[in-house]
């Protein structure tokens, strides 16, 4: 159900931006068992439901990394990517984590949506195994 998720919006929005490379090793980083076994790394997965169709998902490794945030493209611009980074900080927190500072490699696509919930460059545009990214922080204010 994840995978299926993820897989759609990419398809759609991302992998025009990537090699064959690239697409080879993002459909490798997403497949079930890779996800699982991500999981079993302490790496959290939150989900965004309605009714009980998933609509989006948000992965943070070592509670400051967003490794996959995917939001269906009938439910894009409804605010459900930021409440799904809000809902990941507020489950650190409550786990005694104490971000203050989270990143990403943001695909072309996405730097406008990360920029919306207030990360900015921390770099220039980079390709590694045929994946293009914009590394990007967010310094939150949390106390």
């Amino acid at each position: 159900m994840i995978h299926q998720l993820i897989k759609k919006v990419y398809d759609e929005y991302v992998s025009c931006d990537y090699t064959e490379e690239g697409n080879n090793f993002f459909y490798n980083w997403i497949a079930p068992e890779k996800i699982a076994e991500r999981q079993k790394d302490s790496i959290n997965i939150w989900l965004a439901l309605i009714d009980t169709e998933l609509v989006g998902m948000i992965e943070i490794r070592e509670n400051k990394f967003i490794s996959l945030l995917f939001v269906d493209k009938q439910y894009q611009r409804r605010g459900i990517a930021k409440h799904l980074f809000k809902e990941a900080i507020q489950h650190l927190i409550q786990n005694n984590a104490k971000p203050n500072k989270f990143y990403v490699h943001a695909s072309p696509y996405s730097i406008p949506v990360y920029k919306s919930m207030g990360f900015i460059a921390n770099g220039s545009m980079q390709q590694k195994h045929g994946i293009k990214y914009l590394p990007m922080e967010n310094i939150l204010n949390i106390i």
